[in-house]
């Protein structure tokens, strides 16, 4: 993560097996972006079917790799719930992590069997638990005595027994931003371990309640597998205290954190085997190895699976600076507004001519609408074709159409072929839901 705000080299797109020029100009898979741009228009949305899948067998592997229990990757739908990507996902045995009805109905739409659904998240409504039950989803993550109630009775009213998992807050500091930062005890996320053990006498005597497993996150894009391997430690002694008191417990939630290289990292991530391997030493230290696991990756079956192309508007000097205003903005990618997110921006198409710093913002009338202060770029004229990498996860699912801005199109490649998988939204969209909206 981090503030970008350095005149240095840094920022180049990390080495990627299918963003790569072919003559100078970027493709995706065997495919030229100027194509798409020509006939989708721009901003747009541009995704690597190979990318997703090979992210996920990479994932996958690492997994299996050290246990020969069930392992369950369940792809938190929040980083993006495209429904070409959930079905992408589907076809290779993906599961899926929501934090919603909505994330658990288009998860259901896109083909995930609700066996392979976990539905994580502090505020749950009653029908959303509902609708759970009815579904018959695999586990439903508890974060509070109060959610736990309204479980109980909503699963008594439904007369079927509530798959429960309790998350566990582990107060383990990931070191990552604070806002992904997500098992600390000063977080909203999750159960103080006393707390939550004080929950289970009650889970296992309550008819219609069952306790299935345990989960934590203890947030996203960990740099070592330290913190996890203690998070996961700490989780399998817990579950063996929760045996002993008769709870059924048969599998632990590791949460996700899986990072992913923007390009502007000091230093490589370590690979997935690391974290694998960690998971592995703290369900030894713990004594749980006997236990099935879940995973919840993110950002990194998918953020390096897209980039955002954008049009160059204007090129404008002011103040010393060279302001490079592009047709995308912080109601497509608001990552780096809202928390000095990196992505590496490169044009579509090779430009001679030195680099120097540039600012790369957006027409959204807010000063904050930029995606880099200061970055060294090549000469950029109106009408170039620019792409934001690493640019898959909470972009789309973080968009708004703030400024009367229409939804970005999405496409997908596989190959030398591309398909549209959202439209770009119409004008006339924007208010076809409101009371006596109507077209011009």
């Amino acid at each position: 993560m981090g503030d970008d705000r350095r005149v240095t080299a840094q920022g180049e797109p990390p080495p990627s097996d299918v963003f790569r020029a072919r003559d100078g100009v970027l493709h995706a898979e065997g495919v030229d972006l100027r194509a798409i741009a020509r006939e989708v228009g721009s901003p747009t949305w541009v995704y690597s079917a190979a990318r997703v899948d090979a992210a996920y067998r990479a994932i996958e592997r690492a997994m299996r790799a050290i246990t020969d229990r069930d392992v369950l990757i369940a792809y938190a739908v929040k980083a993006n719930g495209n429904l070409a990507v959930l079905r992408r996902l589907a076809a290779l045995g993906c599961g899926a992590d929501i934090v919603s009805g909505g994330e658990l109905l288009r998860a259901r739409a896109a083909g995930i069997p609700p066996e392979r659904i976990v539905f994580s998240g502090v505020g749950k409504r009653r029908e959303e638990l509902a609708l759970a039950l009815t579904e018959g989803i695999r586990a439903i993550h508890v974060e509070s005595e109060p959610e736990l109630r309204v479980l109980g009775e909503e699963a008594t009213r439904l007369g079927v027994e509530a798959p429960v998992v309790l998350r566990v807050n582990p107060n383990v500091d990931a070191g990552t931003h604070p806002y992904i930062a997500t098992g600390l005890h000063d977080t909203k996320f999750g159960l103080e371990v006393d707390a939550a053990r004080a929950l289970v006498p009650g889970i296992v005597r309550h008819p219609h309640l069952a306790l299935h497993g345990l989960s934590c996150h203890i947030g996203s894009q960990l740099d070592s597998p330290a913190p996890l391997e203690e998070a996961v430690t700490l989780l399998g002694r817990f579950a063996g205290e929760c045996r002993a008191l008769g709870a059924p417990l048969a599998s632990l939630d590791v949460g996700g954190g899986w990072p992913l290289a923007y390009g502007h990292e000091d230093a490589p991530y370590p690979p997935a085997e690391a974290f694998a391997a960690a998971i592995r030493r703290g369900l030894e230290a713990s004594g749980t190895t006997d236990l099935d696991l879940v995973t919840e990756p993110g950002r990194a079956l998918v953020g390096d699976a897209a980039v955002l192309l954008a049009r160059v508007i204007y090129v404008k000097h002011q103040g010393g600076r060279r302001f490079v205003i592009v047709d995308a903005g912080i109601s497509e990618l608001i990552r780096p507004a809202l928390y000095g997110a990196f992505h590496a921006i490169a044009p579509v198409e090779p430009h001679a001519g030195e680099r120097t710093p540039a600012d790369v913002v957006g027409p959204i009338c807010e000063s904050g609408d930029f995606f880099a202060h200061e970055r060294l770029l090549p000469p950029l004229a109106e009408g170039d074709l620019i792409a934001l990498f690493g640019a898959g996860a909470y972009g789309r699912e973080m968009s708004s159409t703030y400024n009367a801005r229409p939804l970005a199109a999405e496409v997908m490649v596989e190959g030398d072929a591309w398909r549209v998988v959202r439209r770009r939204q119409t004008v006339e969209e924007l208010w076809a839901l409101e009371q006596g909206g109507r077209t011009p």
